[in-house]
């Protein structure tokens, strides 16, 4: 049976065109109840004009107060696939935006880190976080969740917006004591969740400049965009020495991130036309 809405000859209302997007996640869910109770989520969230979690969905739509739990064992449903979720969102969001942003044909994914702030003494996942921001508005220590999200970069309204992909807490549950994954590993396993096929540039901010990071996007194909780290020394390798071996030594410091004024130009005039601002190269 068809769902999506009917072509009657005038254009689709803006909730038309919501229903036909959210209709493409319907194979992630295992019972049409589970989706259904899903959709008036989203619905909830689309519309609704305060940030007070649950409750707020139901004041938007104005549901009956009965179905406050019932909304709420939804989020506890075992009917949905997350994995299957997220892949499936990320092939709408390739099929609904056709103007991409791409860089020597490939697409531009960015990702980071986020540390919200949580008061529940009871939430599950709330942990104490140490804050690594450079800003000195910030306190050095919190009590919140730890994220880490990845989003697609489009072209639409004459400039670039990030559409979000995928977004995991990545720090305060522990499935297993043997799992000794780090968030670089898991951000990598969150990269993977999106199946994507076509090839794409990952950036990111120095945190990710890591030699596991760039590996594991290599081994996809794949390439990654980030600033070198503060303390990031380069090495040559050192001169042989003819006489008898003695212990390798690392040679001279040498900056191997300098290029010619040329390759400089071509590079800055590249992520312009991507629509983003010049950076350091």
């Amino acid at each position: 049976m068809d769902t999506t809405m009917p072509d009657r000859g005038l254009p689709l209302s803006l909730w038309g065109i919501w229903w036909n997007a959210i209709l493409l996640l319907r194979p992630a869910f295992a019972r049409l109840r589970t989706f259904m109770w899903f959709v008036t989520a989203v619905a909830g969230l689309t519309v609704r004009v305060d940030l007070l979690g649950v409750t707020s969905i139901v004041r938007a739509l104005n549901l009956r107060p009965r179905l406050y739990t019932k909304l709420l064992d939804h989020f506890h449903s075992s009917s949905i696939n997350l994995d299957r979720l997220s892949a499936l969102w990320t092939q709408a969001v390739l099929q609904m935006f056709p103007h991409l942003v791409r860089v020597n044909g490939r697409l531009v994914l960015v990702g980071d880190g986020i540390k919200a702030p949580k008061r529940g003494k009871k939430m599950p996942a709330v942990k104490l976080l140490h804050q690594q921001s450079e800003s000195n508005t910030k306190p050095e220590y919190i009590m919140g969740h730890s994220m880490q999200a990845v989003g697609l970069l489009v072209h639409a309204a004459k400039s670039v917006f990030c559409v979000p992909l995928a977004v995991r807490i990545h720090e305060g549950l522990v499935w297993s004591n043997r799992d000794k994954r780090t968030l670089l590993d898991k951000m990598l396993g969150l990269i993977d969740i999106l199946a994507l096929k076509a090839p794409f540039y990952f950036v990111a901010d120095a945190y990710y400049a890591a030699g596991k990071m760039a590996n594991g996007l290599l081994e996809q194909g794949n390439h990654l965009v980030t600033r070198v780290k503060s303390n990031a020394v380069a090495y040559a390798p050192a001169p042989r020495k003819k006489g008898r071996k003695t212990r390798g030594r690392l040679g001279t410091t040498q900056d191997l991130w300098q290029k010619d004024q040329a390759e400089v130009v071509a590079c800055e005039r590249q992520v312009n036309a991507a629509g983003c601002q010049s950076g350091l190269w």
